[in-house]
């Protein structure tokens, strides 16, 4: 009981802390207008920066945030055609890079050999 007691009868726990936090809250209230005005500053200055800040927090949360049934009803099979549009456009970029490489090592493997120059860049050693 003496414990509750210590907290009930602090001195000066009447009107003073009332105006305590009233302060505090007009300081914050300040305090977070003056951010408010420096963040429109800055968009007003680089908007394409605010941009892609807004971009990246949008995606963000969309990570961030579970997908509802509905969601998942309207852009399912949207989202199963861009995948395999994107799979499909990967594979052949990647067969793409393979056989580059592999014509750019060829070259340079019969060019180090010493073989013949039947490149497709015509270039011949004298």
């Amino acid at each position: 009981m003496a414990k509750s007691n210590n907290y009930d009868s602090g001195s000066g726990s009447g009107s003073g802390s009332g105006s305590f936090t009233d302060d505090r809250s007009a300081a914050l209230r300040e305090r977070f207008a003056g951010i408010s005005e420096s963040a429109s500053g800055q968009i007003d200055n680089s908007p394409l920066i605010a941009l892609g800040a807004g971009l990246a927090l949008g995606a963000v949360l969309g990570a961030v945030l579970p997908t509802s049934t509905r969601e998942r009803e309207v852009l399912g099979p949207l989202g199963t055609r861009i995948t395999d549009a994107g799979t499909s456009a990967f594979d052949r970029a990647k067969d793409m890079s393979k056989q580059k490489f592999d014509d750019m090592a060829g070259d340079k493997l019969r060019e180090v050999l010493g073989g013949s120059s039947s490149s497709s860049s015509g270039s011949s050693k004298a």
